[in-house]
């Protein structure tokens, strides 16, 4: 068997983990051999003298997250030989691993649903016709849409594209000042008179959940659902603390849950295998879908179902496409599942005097500082919400210890990263 990856996760230190887990994959099921198209600076990152024999090709595309390249050193690697897999897990690789897919005769997710898993509207079209709850929102293709329909969800609601990368041009607004400005950002962000492809949807102070899992076989393999907890991507805030914390999997909140994601999947056209992650409000009418996408979350996100699961979500979808049974990598099945809460730290500006290398609490099973958050380095003011200092995954010996220990991971962070005002002195040396 020969699988093609499109490999495109934005952060480039996230391949330390992503890669061998494909290695593993293949290893595991023996007769497997891999080509990895990856963004720039993937080789010397891993420093690979010789590659695993289980990978026929490591590629580096130059300007990977720009469509064209890609495309092409696809369409010539087919023309050379046979792949029965194109898998592609990350959101800006979906579309086109599709339109591949469906130009080889490859089997996997086909266009129509890409297109139903990435488009806001399309998607809550196919769920209002088969009579699936879901968040309201507007589509925005020019400035009377915008403002329609501002006036009839009023204020404050969210703006956002109807497909893009995470939280890329989202604008929260509160107020006409900010409305004016957001639609005028919008506008010049596509040619004059073109569709600006945007969605409207009234802001809510609803509790925010996220499901993440596999869907296999035409069923549901694993669940985890989890909530948002601090500033989110419905919720930004400078300053804040944002992640999620698991909810007991054998609760009645889960199985409803479970019966909105069941709904879904099967209103939309659906692939026989994939990674999802779901977005949903929990209104006082039950919960009702915001967005779904078919492919792992991001970030915290992720390292929540690696933590309760056991295996990181791409390597377990993978396995999943490859008939390799996931337990064979360490999942722990669905008995198994660990309670896991995981958040991004706080940002603070300034020069960051101390940062510890692990962090020493017994519930944390991994500590990540953010990029450029090293000893020595002045940290600019925040300018997006979902900066921050780290990201860190922690469990608890039961779900309802998840918060008690998010308040005690805070309490370590803002003691143990140490950071003032650019040109003050670094700490005393511990005593």
């Amino acid at each position: 068997m020969r699988a093609l990856i499109l490999e495109g996760i934005a952060t480039l230190e996230r391949y330390r983990d992503i890669l061998p887990g494909y290695v593993r994959v293949a290893r595991t099921h023996g007769d497997l051999r891999l080509s990895i198209l990856v963004r720039d600076g993937v080789r010397d990152l891993l420093g690979y003298r010789e590659l695993p024999p289980e990978i026929e090709l490591l590629e580096e595309v130059p300007d990977y997250f720009v469509p064209g390249a890609v495309e092409r050193r696809v369409m010539d690697l087919l023309a050379v030989g046979g792949f029965d897999l194109i898998y592609a897990p990350r959101e800006g690789d979906i579309i086109r691993a599709a339109r591949l897919r469906e130009l080889a005769g490859i089997p996997g997710q086909s266009f129509a649903s890409a297109l139903a898993y990435r488009d806001k509207l399309r998607m809550k079209q196919h769920l209002v016709d088969a009579g699936v709850p879901v968040w309201p929102s507007a589509p925005v293709n020019d400035a009377v849409d915008f403002w329609t329909a501002l006036d009839r969800f009023g204020l404050p609601c969210v703006l956002k594209p109807r497909s893009d990368r995470g939280s890329f041009n989202l604008e929260i607004i509160r107020d006409r000042a900010q409305a004016a400005a957001a639609i005028g950002r919008c506008a010049a962000r596509v040619p004059i008179d073109a569709p600006f492809r945007y969605v409207l949807e009234p802001y809510s102070e609803h509790p925010m959940c996220h499901a993440d899992g596999f869907w296999h076989d035409d069923r549901l393999e694993v669940l985890t659902v989890s909530e948002y907890v601090g500033a989110t991507a419905a919720r930004p805030s400078l300053g804040a603390v944002f992640g999620s914390l698991m909810v007991d999997p054998a609760s009645e909140r889960t199985a409803r849950h479970r019966d909105l994601v069941e709904r879904v999947v099967a209103a939309l056209p659906s692939p026989r295998t994939f990674c999802f992650h779901a977005e949903i409000w929990e209104t006082q009418d039950g919960p009702a879908l915001n967005e779904i996408a078919a492919r792992p979350g991001g970030r915290f996100v992720a390292y929540n179902l690696q933590n309760a699961t056991g295996v990181e979500p791409a390597e377990f979808w993978f396995a999943l496409e490859t008939g390799v049974d996931p337990r064979r990598l360490g999942y722990r099945g669905p008995d198994g599942i660990r309670p896991s809460g995981s958040v991004a730290l706080p940002y603070r500006s300034g020069l960051v005097q101390r940062v510890p290398a692990r962090c020493g609490l017994d519930f944390v099973q991994d500590f990540r500082p953010a990029a450029g958050v090293l000893a020595g380095s002045v940290l600019p003011p925040q300018g997006q919400w979902f900066d921050t200092l780290g990201d860190v995954v922690f469990s608890a010996p039961g779900y309802p210890a998840l918060p008690r220990n998010l308040d005690r991971l805070l309490e370590w962070a803002e003691r143990s990263i140490l950071i003032g005002a650019p040109g003050t002195a670094g700490p005393e040396p511990a005593r």
